[in-house]
């Protein structure tokens, strides 16, 4: 069936992000001194004033004034916008986690219940090297070519990409948008990103360069509305999680009502969705299909999740065949992660590692699709999108 997908991406400048960040770097801080810290911390940011919301548990102490600051000064607006470090006021209002949410999370013999209820979605697809659909992959590839060029442009930056499929499923890239502020003209503006773009400056795979950029021949539009030289909170108010399409897959898979940033992985909103990308990734890595969307529901307070959805796309002639041989796929895949893969938050968190601060840099360089390399086996900063049960899914599911 044909379609059309949408997807955009926004750099770490823009003030939904820049409040993302904050929220991040302070769960890091907690984390860095107590890792069984509970949090869900949100801010919204407005010109250069910073409010904190939310509700910790935690036996750490932190600055929460040079935590704000010091994130504040890594993003580098213009000194114009006077939004460094020592030029924003912070407002904290955050309290404590409500007891009755604490006793249903901590709970006796170390099992950890659901922090809240909660619908995670994980989706890939082997149209990228990363397993990232087309689409999303392209608007957040633009959004790090401008931030690249961060002294010519500026950290507030937003991309969009319209991609059509075919019958047959085939993406083709229609249109590209980049809005990004700018320290030169407007005319130099356009003219270097127009470059980068058309010349590959992305540095994307070239047989998707080929195939996406000189064969379908998309509209480029960069800066519609002219002159973009005010930007950030300045110019818009910022909040934690408003951005949780953008995190996430686009247009080509549904979200959960919660957001990621700020919320330690006892909250399934963080810990389930990684955990959906996790497995999802590993489906479509092991061959079993172009595309997997995984879905998992939680109840608060209940470890495991109450239910679990697979659905499976096939376009390719070798995947006709394997849905053809094995029918019941989703099925077999939905017995075999409940048998052998630990859902519940505790189980999540010894898998990815989960209680170690990191996420300061996670919600900055995106949540989702990056390599999955030695480089990071070595480090692990996106232990959800390694790939290590493929092989075992190809044993144990695939053609027999």
């Amino acid at each position: 069936m044909k379609k059309t997908v949408i997807c955009e991406y926004v750099g770490y400048g823009h003030p939904d992000k820049v409040a993302d960040q904050i929220s991040d770097a302070l769960l890091d801080a907690f984390l860095e001194k107590d890792p069984n810290t509970r949090a869900g911390i949100e801010v919204m940011i407005k010109d250069n004033i910073v409010v904190l919301g939310g509700e910790v548990k935690s036996t750490a102490q932190i600055d929460y004034d040079h935590i704000v600051r010091e994130t504040m000064d890594n993003v580098c607006y213009p000194d114009d916008h006077h939004l460094s470090g020592d030029d924003i006021k912070v407002i904290n209002l955050i309290g404590k986690q409500s007891p009755e949410i604490s006793r249903s999370v901590d709970q006796d013999d170390g099992i950890i219940g659901a922090g809240d209820q909660g619908f995670c979605v994980g989706f890939a697809s082997n149209e990228t090297e990363d397993l990232m659909p087309l689409g999303a992959y392209l608007a957040r590839k633009l959004c790090q070519c401008a931030e690249d060029m961060s002294h010519t442009f500026g950290p507030d930056i937003k991309s969009q990409v319209v991609v059509s499929y075919d019958e047959e499923g085939k993406g083709h890239v229609d249109s590209i948008l980049v809005s990004t502020m700018h320290q030169c003209s407007l005319e130099k503006c356009r003219e270097i990103l127009s470059d980068y773009i058309t010349n590959n400056g992305m540095g994307i795979d070239m047989h998707l360069f080929l195939q996406h950029f000189i064969d379908d021949k998309p509209d480029i539009t960069i800066n519609p509305a002219g002159e973009w030289h005010i930007g950030g909170s300045i110019s818009d108010c910022g909040m934690t999680n408003r951005k949780i399409v953008v995190d996430q897959y686009g247009g080509y898979a549904p979200v959960g009502g919660g957001g990621l940033s700020g919320k330690d992985m006892s909250k399934v909103d963080r810990s389930g969705t990684y955990m959906c990308r996790y497995l999802a990734k590993n489906i479509v890595e092991a061959g079993l299909a172009d595309t997997a969307k995984v879905e998992l529901a939680y109840i608060i307070g209940q470890p495991q999740p109450c239910a679990i959805n697979i659905e499976l796309n096939y376009f390719g002639k070798s995947a006709d065949m394997l849905s053809n041989t094995t029918p019941n796929l989703a099925e077999d895949l939905t017995v075999w992660i409940r048998e052998h893969i630990d859902l519940s938050p505790k189980g999540i968190i010894e898998r990815f590692d989960g209680l170690r601060p990191r996420f300061y840099e996670v919600t900055r360089q995106g949540h989702f699709g990056h390599p999955d390399n030695e480089v990071e086996k070595n480090f692990r900063m996106f232990p959800w999108e390694e790939t290590d049960i493929a092989d075992i899914l190809v044993r144990k599911i695939g053609i027999r």
